[in-house]
């Protein structure tokens, strides 16, 4: 026996799942989201501009992530390949590789209890002590 659901995936409370990737064509053709949201009533869908706002999101995802792993892309590259500026697409060098560079990250050691701790001691809080050593600086 082979189940075969009826519903799209996703949340089953979701009213304009259905219509995700029709909406997402509408955006495409430069239709607002106020223009699909007023669509979708009158089809018996009554949602908020939000909603459409993020089914389009959703769906403009869910169309764009088989691209890029149609590209040869591997799954776990998938969101920094999608996040990188189109600006960086340069075309690879044909010179000799550059040697990598390491950036070298000073690691605290301490815990954040310690790391506070040394931080508070090295303030005074108490306004009165505040004043006394604001009294005694000549300047």
């Amino acid at each position: 026996m082979k189940l075969v659901p009826t519903d799209p995936p996703g949340r089953s409370s979701r009213k304009s799942k259905r219509f995700a990737q029709e909406m997402r064509e509408l955006r495409a053709q430069g239709y607002t989201f106020e223009a699909i949201r007023m669509a979708l009533a009158a089809v018996g869908v009554h949602v908020s501009n939000a909603t459409v706002q993020r089914e389009v999101a959703r769906a403009t995802k869910a169309a764009s992530v088989p691209q890029v792993l149609a590209s040869g892309a591997r799954p776990d590259e998938v969101p920094s390949a999608l996040t990188q500026p189109l600006a960086s697409a340069t075309p690879p060098s044909t010179t000799a590789p550059q040697s990598p560079q390491f950036v070298s990250v000073e690691t605290d050691m301490r815990s954040g209890k310690e790391i506070a701790e040394a931080f508070a001691s090295s303030r005074i809080t108490n306004p009165l002590a505040l004043a006394r050593l604001n009294a005694k600086d000549p300047s």
